[in-house]
Order: structure tokens, then C-alpha cells, then sequence
């Protein structure tokens, strides 16, 4: 770290700790901004101070979901910035789970020998792994399924959440989707996985003895996970592909009401279908209003939050000029 940025660690992690988070929030602003400018020696400046000021204030998770997001958001060279990053703080690896497990195999799959040489310096890693993104994918998959602490947890913000360890799987799974892409993701994960354990939880309950018993909390777990892997086909332009997963989350949801769906899982649909907004705002919105008006429940602060989003959506589209 140079002298200029242990100033800075100094100023806001230190001395001025109450402004720490908004200089946070200006970092991450300005890393985004210019996520694909040439000037590197400045991001890696950046993260460097990032870490230095989570390391102060004691932040792990904090400094953790920002390596998540270099990853996530495919920045370039996101493999030396993690590299930077764990020079100023090496415990941000330091932990166990599928998070971990699937950060790891993401920044081996980019770096190269000598950069996986000084990461395996700092941070115990194994240089060589014969493991590949989508054998993990199909083992987090398997694991989610049988998995006892994928259960569900009541939240003041979000209602019937899911627990800790199911979002640790969401997460993971979503890293790692991102790195092979919409294409492979859309034909063996929601093609041959997801929608084949939605298939089976209906069927079950309704009395077909051979469908494959499921818990409520994995097909609540199985709906987040199509929201947030639809978002990568969101972010590829593959937007008809999205919209037809849209339209049979939106149909569970028509339906849910009458054909008693747990709470749990119903929250989990309409948090899938927010997710999916930008897909098709219009009619997304209007089966929420629908399924809002038919529930007695109490509606949780994230989806009216999650309704509003998709309304400014409807807006933006509705002020664009029409085409001739």
C-alpha cells in the first residue's frame, strides 16, 4: 500500500470513521464507472484503500461480498485486483462454504500460473484443481437439495425469507452461472435442474405417488435461484428467453392462492418475478396487483419496494418515443 492511500485508510478508517461508509459508496461508484477504463493502477488504488478502510472497521463480510461483486460484475482483471485485495487483508479467504469454494475455482479459471502462484502464497490455496465451474454447479445443485439447513427464516424486511446456508447456495450458484455464461446456464441449470424440481414439487402435491418428494424451502430457494440466474440472461440481451421464464413464474403465481402454495414459496415467486421486472414491467406488475389483492397476508416492505422498481420501469418505457 503507498503512503497516500495508508492516509486515507488512516483518515476515514481511523480518525473520521463516521464518514468511512459514504467514501465506501463513492468507491464502489467510481470503480463502476470506470469498470472498462485502461487506467488500472488507479482501480487497484482503489480496492487497496477499499480493503485497508474494511480491515479498520473490522468489516469482513463487507470486504468479502466486494471481492464477490469484482467477480460477479466481470471486471477485468478481477483476478489481480483480488490479489491486491488479499495483500491488504488475507482473511477475507480465510472461511469455509460454498461461497468460498465457488470465488476460489472463479478466479483460477482467469488467472494465470504466476498469478495463481502469489494467491497460493498468500492464501493456502492448491495451485492445480482438476475441478471445473459446472461439475461444482451440478454438485451445489445436488447438495441444495438434501441439504437440512435450507429452511426458511422470517425476516422484518423481506416476510418467510430464506436461512443463511440457502443463500449461501444462491449466491454461489449465481457466481458461477455468470462465469459460463446465459447459454449453458439456461439449458443445464434452469432447463435441466430447476424447472424439472418445480415439475415434481406440483406433481407431489397433487397426489402423483412417484414424483420425488421436495421441501417447501428448496422450491422457495429453487424460484430466488430462476430470478437471479434470469438476471444473466437480462444482462446478455437475451430478453425473449427471459421472458418466457417470466411468464410461467408469473402463472404459479396466478395461481397460487387457489392452490393453497405456502407463503413461503408464494414470496419466493414474486421475489422471482422482480428479479425478472425489466423482462416484461407491464405484465409483471399487473400479476403482482393481482395476487396482492387476492392474499390476506401482510405484504412484506421488500415487494412493495420491488413493485415500485418495476412501476419506474413501466414509466421510463412508456415516456420513450414511439417507433414509426
Amino acid at each position: 500500500m503507498r503512503d497516500e492511500e495508508r492516509e486515507v485508510v488512516y483518515e476515514f478508517g481511523i480518525k473520521n470513521k463516521h464518514l468511512a461508509e459514504s467514501l465506501l459508496h463513492v468507491i464502489l461508484n467510481k470503480l463502476k464507472a470506470q469498470k472498462n477504463a485502461i487506467n488500472y493502477n488507479f482501480s487497484q488504488a482503489l480496492c487497496r484503500v477499499y480493503a485497508g478502510i474494511c480491515r479498520q472497521l473490522g468489516d469482513l463480510e463487507r470486504a468479502r461480498l466486494f471481492c464477490y461483486s469484482l467477480l460477479k460484475e466481470d471486471f477485468p482483471d478481477s483476478e489481480k485486483l483480488i490479489l491486491f485485495i488479499t495483500n491488504i487483508w488475507s482473511d477475507i479467504f480465510v472461511f469455509q462454504g460454498a461461497i468460498n469454494k465457488a470465488m476460489q475455482l472463479v478466479v483460477r479459471q482467469s488467472a494465470s500460473n504466476e498469478m495463481l502462484a502469489c494467491l497460493s502464497a498468500y492464501l493456502n490455496w492448491e495451485q492445480s484443481s482438476s475441478l471445473d465451474a459446472g461439475i461444482m454447479i451440478s454438485n451445489l445443485l445436488l447438495e441444495m437439495q438434501s441439504c437440512t439447513k435450507v429452511e426458511f427464516h422470517l425476516s422484518e424486511q423481506y416476510g418467510e425469507d430464506l436461512s443463511e446456508d440457502a443463500w449461501q447456495y444462491i449466491f454461489a450458484v449465481d457466481l458461477l452461472c455468470s462465469h459460463m455464461k446465459w447459454d449453458w446456464t439456461h439449458d443445464n441449470v434452469i432447463s435441466k435442474v430447476l424447472w424439472p424440481s418445480m415439475d415434481n414439487w406440483i406433481k407431489k402435491r397433487k397426489g402423483h405417488e412417484t414424483a420425488q418428494s421436495i421441501r417447501d424451502s428448496v422450491i422457495a430457494l429453487t424460484l430466488r435461484l430462476i430470478g437471479r440466474l434470469g438476471q444473466i440472461g437480462l444482462k446478455e440481451g437475451c430478453l425473449a428467453a427471459v421472458k418466457n421464464i417470466s411468464s410461467v413464474v408469473g402463472l404459479f403465481v396466478q395461481h397460487a392462492k387457489e392452490e393453497a402454495i405456502p407463503w413461503g414459496v408464494q414470496l419466493a415467486a414474486v421475489y422471482s418475478l422482480c428479479d425478472l421486472g425489466s423482462s416484461d414491467p407491464e405484465g409483471i406488475v399487473e400479476v403482482i396487483h393481482a395476487w396482492r389483492a387476492k392474499v390476506h397476508n401482510n405484504i412484506p416492505s421488500a415487494i412493495t419496494n420491488g413493485i415500485a422498481e418495476i412501476t419506474s420501469l413501466c414509466e421510463m418505457e412508456s415516456a420513450l418515443p414511439i417507433k414509426q
